[in-house]
């Protein structure tokens, strides 16, 4: 049966082999909250490169107990990251989160060419997948990109798409439903987004991409909204009823996805994928809560 909240996720990944965690330069208060209730939950085993002495401070603060983590001393917060990406190569963990390391620096760490956690010998799309529960929505939306590719071309969107269907068939979901998110559902030649959305619902119609059902261009009130779909008269399998929104730009993700934290209160969990093994990025807006359900996603991706 599919999943269809966010706390189902945590009860998934219980369900699974325990996965092993590495947090870079993990010494701040909101990473430290956050990895030791997925450590109580007993999902993960988590270990901090960082400065033994500050998170020894903060988790006495906070009353966290020490002994739910392993932790690697290193103050400098550039090898504290480099450390953390060796820690996965090295076969020791099996996803990473950022800490307090800087995006770019942690980045910068994953990315290297030579040490980092790009996939060797092959050309990868780097993106960011989120998990939304929305109380105005009956099911959980998995939308991208909402953070990294600014104006994704179409071979970037495939590979999108792909991660959306990888990730809603680890949720349980077996035959996802994708939207090609355009602002209307009109094909325009005129327009990228409806030419790009009409060349991935053709690939699905064919094969080309597989195990989902994928419809665009569909403006956003279509893809989700019934009340729409009758109005406007469309026939379609996936609109009204859509798993995945595939956005086509960064503007509307990200806009997406600030209106369901800021105006709708909806839960997040989020993953960046493309490397081999799931990346937590956290925002700094993120609560303890999101980032736990996000150590849960990558945990049931890993």
């Amino acid at each position: 049966m599919a999943i269809t909240k966010l706390d189902q996720i945590i009860e998934a990944a219980k369900k699974r082999d325990k996965k092993r965690l590495v947090v870079a330069y993990g010494q701040d208060i909101n990473t430290l909250n956050a990895v030791n209730e997925a450590a109580n939950y007993g999902f993960v085993d988590i270990t901090i490169v960082g400065d033994e002495n500050v998170i020894k401070e903060r988790c006495a603060e906070a009353n966290i107990d020490m002994g739910n983590f392993n932790i690697i001393h290193e103050a400098d917060e550039m090898t504290a990251g480099k450390k953390a990406v060796a820690y996965v190569n090295d076969g020791n963990a099996d996803f990473i989160m950022k800490g307090l390391i800087s995006t770019d620096k942690y980045l910068k760490c994953i990315l290297d060419k030579e040490n980092g956690l790009m996939p060797k010998g092959k050309k990868s799309v780097l993106t960011h997948v989120m998990v939304v529960e929305a109380p105005t929505y009956h099911k959980l939306m998995i939308a991208s990109d909402c953070a990294f590719i600014p104006q994704p071309d179409i071979n970037q969107k495939i590979a999108i798409a792909n991660y959306l269907i990888s990730t809603a068939r680890k949720l349980e979901i077996e035959r996802p439903k994708v939207a090609v998110i355009a602002f209307t559902e009109k094909a325009n030649p005129k327009i990228e987004s409806c030419n790009h959305a009409a060349i991935l619902a053709k690939m699905a119609d064919r094969g080309q991409i597989k195990n989902a059902d994928i419809d665009g261009p569909l403006a956003l009130d279509v893809a989700i909204n019934m009340d729409a779909v009758k109005i406007k008269g469309i026939k379609s399998e996936v609109a009204g009823q859509a798993d995945c929104l595939l956005f086509p730009n960064l503007d509307a993700g990200n806009v997406y996805y600030k209106a369901m934290t800021k105006l709708v209160k909806a839960h997040v969990a989020a993953m960046v994928v493309g490397a081999r093994v799931p990346a937590i990025l956290p925002s700094r807006g993120d609560s303890d809560k999101s980032k736990l359900y996000s150590i849960a996603l990558a945990a049931l991706n890993a």
